[in-house]
């Protein structure tokens, strides 16, 4: 391609060099029109509402020193347990009141919450309000008061496991979970005075315990009643 020649000087400007005319070109493509933005979910770092607003009453209770603990005790669940006891502990040697109401749970979980209440430097008070058993038991037994509302029930039962992999890892997890077992029950045993194998007979059994039942039992220490 040929150039064609530099004009000797810019138009009222003689000092200058005149640029290039270069020969024409395809116009640009047009600007791509703007993205919309990423889509939010709930509890993500770009949803307007966080994990915080979405839980008003927990923090209200909070403020109170309450934390309710409800449904199936998984990971997650006793991850945010263990944030909110820790956050307590920093903020004030006062009891925290925790309301127990977990029917079955993940023995993992219930092992992290239950040291957690251990390590913490504020009292732990456990209120049973509905039906709780399984590895939530180790929560209640390692609080320092322990009682249950009039219609609250205890499941004596034995942690569960569902793995799922090759030969190798599950008996790996099947030995550990059967040493985590062994300890839960050590630990009811020391929270209620009675010895490992009577517990562990009562939960193959899968026991539930009325609240003056649990109270006998020694699980809790006393039925609430009313203020």
């Amino acid at each position: 391609m040929t150039m064609p020649p530099f004009p000797p000087e810019f138009p009222g400007d003689p000092a200058r060099p005149a640029r290039p005319s270069w020969p024409d070109r395809p116009p640009s493509p047009p600007a791509p029109p703007s993205q919309p933005g990423l889509p939010s979910w709930p509890g993500s770092p770009s949803s307007p509402s966080s994990s915080d607003e979405a839980d008003p009453l927990g923090d209200r209770l909070l403020e109170h020193r309450i934390i309710l603990a409800n449904g199936r005790l998984d990971g997650t669940r006793a991850a945010e347990l263990c944030g909110r006891l820790v956050t307590l502990d920093a903020a004030g040697e006062e009891p925290v009141r925790l309301h127990l109401w977990t029917p079955d749970g993940e023995i993992e979980a219930a092992f992290a919450v239950a040291d957690t209440i251990g390590v913490i430097s504020c009292p732990v008070h456990v209120l049973v309000a509905g039906q709780t058993g399984g590895p939530a038991l180790a929560v209640l037994a390692a609080a320092r008061r322990r009682e249950m509302t009039p219609h609250a029930t205890l499941r004596l039962t034995e942690p569960s496991a569902g793995f799922h992999g090759d030969a190798t890892d599950v008996a790996a997890r099947e030995e550990a979970h059967r040493r985590q077992v062994d300890a839960f029950y050590v630990r009811l045993a020391e929270t209620t005075g009675r010895a490992v194998e009577e517990i562990r007979e009562d939960a193959r059994r899968d026991r539930l315990l009325t609240a003056d039942e649990a109270v006998a039992y020694g699980l809790v220490e006393a039925v609430a009643a009313r203020p």
